[in-house]
């Protein structure tokens, strides 16, 4: 059988292929879909990077002077009947004393301080009591000058037991990074240190009575020295994120215990500070410190102490 003349013609135009100008239309579709620009993921903040040496530590050398606003308040006796020495004796004052820390610590968890201090008062004043100190009887109404001077020093051991929100939370604990604690100076957000103390404490102290209506005079000098333990704390908090001029904020107590053995003799020491770092290595501290001690020496006998605000300087090698 055999096509027809017009048979082979439509055949002919439809076997013929597509032109330019046919295929323009598909192009241009596919480019419609493929130039439609894909949604962008949301910005990610990176994530603060911690410090090395906060989860390494480092050997650090800390000086902290500062004046102590203390007075003296205690019961005294010498051979005889007791005499408050800041009422009765009329020693009662406040008196600018200096106070001086000096510590050292190296990796996480341990440091050791040196403390020292010098307390001295005078006063003249009338008896309200009448008894005998020593040599001295006085009667009610006598003209009396005194002075009393005190000090103390020592040695503090430390051991931080626990930071809850530190890399590495004891001492033998491995370190994991604590990253939602991490500021952006790479530093803690917060940092809290749970400490134990052990210390040895050597305590000074002289009273002088003189009856100047009498013409009389007596006077004592004793010192011990004594082991102690205690505990404390200290928190910082990190404000580099939140006060252009201030790095961090301390808040810190400690109190000590300790005795000889002998005479009953004893000694607590309590402190308590708020610093403003306002560099990693410069600052100032506000607070209140405690030196309560007995010392007895079978004839005279003192129990009381020295305690105050102070304000001082914290600075760091």
């Amino acid at each position: 059988m055999h096509s027809t003349p017009a048979a082979r013609a439509e055949s002919t135009t439809l076997a013929q292929p597509l032109s330019a100008a046919d295929m323009l239309p598909f192009y241009e579709a596919q480019d419609a879909v493929t130039s439609v620009p894909a949604s962008n993921p949301p910005a990610t903040i990176p994530a603060p990077t911690a410090d090395a040496l906060r989860s390494a530590g480092d050997f650090e050398i800390s000086f902290s002077p500062a004046l102590w606003m203390s007075r003296v308040r205690a019961d005294t006796s010498l051979n005889g009947p007791t005499f408050t020495v800041d009422d009765q004796l009329g020693l009662n004052g406040y008196e600018a004393t200096f106070n001086g820390e000096l510590s050292a610590s190296w990796g996480l968890f341990y440091k050791v301080m040196l403390t020292g201090w010098f307390f001295s008062t005078d006063a003249a004043t009338s008896a309200t009591a009448a008894g005998a100190f020593g040599a001295v009887n006085i009667a009610v109404g006598d003209r009396l000058s005194n002075r009393f001077s005190a000090a103390g020093a020592g040695g503090e051991f430390d051991v931080t037991l626990w930071q809850p929100f530190a890399d590495q939370q004891f001492p033998w604990a491995s370190k994991v990074v604590n990253a939602k604690n991490t500021a952006s100076d790479g530093w803690y957000k917060a940092d809290l240190r749970i400490k134990a103390i052990g210390a040895v404490r050597w305590y000074s102290a002289q009273l002088s009575v003189n009856d100047l209506t009498a013409g009389t005079s007596a006077s004592w000098s004793m010192d011990a020295v004594m082991p102690g333990l205690g505990g404390g704390f200290e928190i910082d908090f990190n404000m580099a994120d939140h006060v252009s001029w201030l790095d961090s904020i301390r808040l810190e107590a400690s109190g000590l215990m300790g005795t000889n053995f002998t005479n009953e003799q004893y000694f607590l020491a309590a402190r308590a500070g708020l610093s403003f770092m306002f560099t990693r290595n410069c600052g100032v501290e506000f607070g209140y410190r405690l030196e309560d001690f007995k010392l007895n020496n079978n004839s005279a006998i003192f129990d009381g102490g020295v305690q105050g605000l102070f304000v001082g300087m914290n600075v760091k090698f």
